[in-house]
Parts: C-alpha cells; structure tokens; sequence
C-alpha cells in the first residue's frame, strides 16, 4: 500500500473516531452559522453532509498550490465559504464559491462582507456538474470518493499547470504529486493537471533510436516511451509530466542512456527538450519534437 494511503486511511479512522465522539456530547448542536442561518454540522446537502473545512487545513490547501495574486480560485461545494474568503484574504486572489444549497451561498456573502473581501470573491448556487469551472488556476474540493471520482476526468481536461486539491478524499486511480499531512489530524492533496502529450512524435536522427518516431503513452502525470520495431511496440523509457514540465530517461542500445527534460508548448503540438547534463541549461540546444 502507498504512503498516502496509508495516511489517508488512518485519517479516516480518526475522523470517523472524533465525529462519533462529538455526536456523544452533542456537538452536532453547535450553530456554525450566524444570525440569521442556523448551520449545523453534517447538515443534510444535495449530494453530501455539510462538514467544517477547518481554517488550518484550508490553508495549508491554499499554501501547497502556491495561490497568488494572479490565480482564480474555484471552490467545488464551497460550504460556508472559508476556502475563497482566505484565498482573498490572505493570498489577494480573485475566488469564485460553487454551492447548490441558497442559505449556504448567502452565508457566504455575509461572511465575505465581514473579512472585508466581497470585491474579489463570489457565491454561485449551481450544481457543481453544470458549471464551466475551465478558467480556473486553483480548485478545491470537499466532496466525497464518489463525486471526486466523478469529477476527475473534467479535472485532467483543464489547463496544464491547474493546480487541484482535495480536503480528505483522493481522485481514484490519479494519484497526487503531494499529500499534505503536516495539519495535526487533517489530510489534503494536491495534484498538478498534466500537459496532454500522448501519442507519436517525429524526433531527430542523432538521438541515437532506431526509428524516427516515437510514442508517449500517458497515465495522468506518469508517461512510457515506446519505438514501433516490425509492427511491436517496445518499451524504451518512461518520465513524468507536471503541468507543461516534462521529464524522462531513454533507454539505448548503442549510447549511455538519455535524459531529456523540458516543456510542451500550448497546442501541444511540440516538445521542446534538452538534455540534463548538469550544464548551465543556456548552453544546452533545445531539441524540437513535433506531434505526427
């Protein structure tokens, strides 16, 4: 089992643990809303129970995706509003809060109106699903295995770069690039949407392969590289892609093994690559792979 399932496990027991033991003494009574909205905890949703994101895990979240000033910020199920408020609030950028219950989305208001950042953060009653959520740099989630899942392919198809992450719960079979566990009792991950580069590519003569071409056969951020020899695949070496960096090492038969690392451009039409040969990178040349 992987470390971060492990971690993830073990939180749950926990969790599982303290919300039992709160539910003893009654703490599900508490009002967590204001005034006017009496919010209590594991109140009933479209799709899930309301739980408190807490103030540390959520910007521990924040801290993990480097949020800016630059960066949209977009909440899926965005509850009382505590992940956007702080993303305002503490790290100046502009965050947009998708929830479908109307008292949470005016709760929200509210609460953005007293952190005094109302000007670069907004509530939105909608169902998460039916929302176009592509201009975001940063999204977060607090939704469950079931709905991660769900959402996960809309997930890889934003921009490369998009950092996403996820109080508690994973995204299936995509496994986060870091696991945030440093917030005593509390678990968070952060994935890096990957560049799209699987396929074949036309590449130089002088790599040294026996063939002008080759295939990147990608799963999520974890990619193999393959040459066509008499109609059959063969494995030659395998990389990582994190947002539009890519990195791998081929395996060759004749000549040391090559590691070449660089970026996809925008259309993911080209590869642009160097080799990592511990020089100063100006005075490496870009070698130029371009999609078939």
């Amino acid at each position: 089992m992987q470390e971060s399932e492990r971690q993830r496990r073990g939180f749950l027991r926990k969790a599982g643990f303290a919300f039992s033991s709160c539910t003893l003494i009654s703490c599900a009574s508490t009002n967590y809303g204001d005034d006017l909205y009496r919010l209590q905890l594991a109140s009933a949703g479209k799709d899930v129970m309301w739980m408190p994101s807490s103030r540390a895990i959520s910007m521990a979240m924040l801290q993990a995706a480097k949020t800016e000033a630059s960066d949209l910020v977009y909440d899926l199920g965005s509850g009382d509003g505590i992940i956007p408020i702080l993303a305002a609030q503490y790290f100046g950028a502009k965050a947009i809060g998708i929830e479908y219950n109307a008292d949470l989305v005016e709760l929200s208001k509210r609460h953005a109106v007293r952190a005094g950042v109302a000007d670069r953060v907004s509530f939105m009653k909608a169902d998460l699903f039916q929302v176009d959520f592509s201009d975001a740099s940063v999204v977060t989630l607090y939704l469950g295995e079931s709905l991660n899942a769900k959402l996960a392919p809309r997930l890889e198809q934003l921009r490369p770069g998009t950092r996403v992450l996820s109080n508690r719960f994973d995204l299936g079979s995509w496994r986060p690039d870091q696991v945030i566990a440093h917030v005593p009792n509390e678990l968070a991950m952060l994935w890096v949407v990957p560049a799209r580069v699987s396929g074949r590519w036309r590449i130089p003569a002088d790599i040294g392969l026996e063939s002008d071409a080759i295939e990147l056969v990608q799963s999520h951020q974890v990619i193999e590289l393959r040459i066509i020899n008499q109609g059959l695949p063969h494995p030659i070496g395998e990389g990582k892609v994190s947002g539009s960096d890519i990195e791998f090492e081929i395996q060759r038969k004749h000549a040391p093994s090559l590691r070449l690392k660089g970026t996809a451009s925008p259309d993911g039409k080209r590869l642009s690559l160097q080799t990592d040969s511990g020089l100063d990178r100006s005075q490496v040349p870009l070698i130029h792979w371009d999609r078939m």
